[in-house]
């Protein structure tokens, strides 16, 4: 049985290059979107037996400032 770190290297070694296929025409830039990420890591997560989990909730996000910030 692998561990969670061979796993997360044999998906890593799987995904190859990301296209940006997305333009941002205020600033003249190409990206990808969050949705094409999920898609190529879904099916391959799912032979690892693993599972994405994130949250999108502001309270996540939120820090107290510290004096070296």
């Amino acid at each position: 049985m692998s561990n969670i770190y061979q796993k997360l290297q044999a998906i890593q070694s799987q995904t190859g290059k990301i296209s940006k296929t997305e333009t941002n025409k205020y600033q003249n830039y190409k990206y990808f979107t969050g949705q094409q990420v999920l898609n190529i890591l879904k099916p391959l997560l799912a032979d690892q037996k693993l599972t994405l989990t994130f949250s999108d909730s502001p309270t996540d996000f939120a820090r107290e400032k510290t004096e070296k910030d």
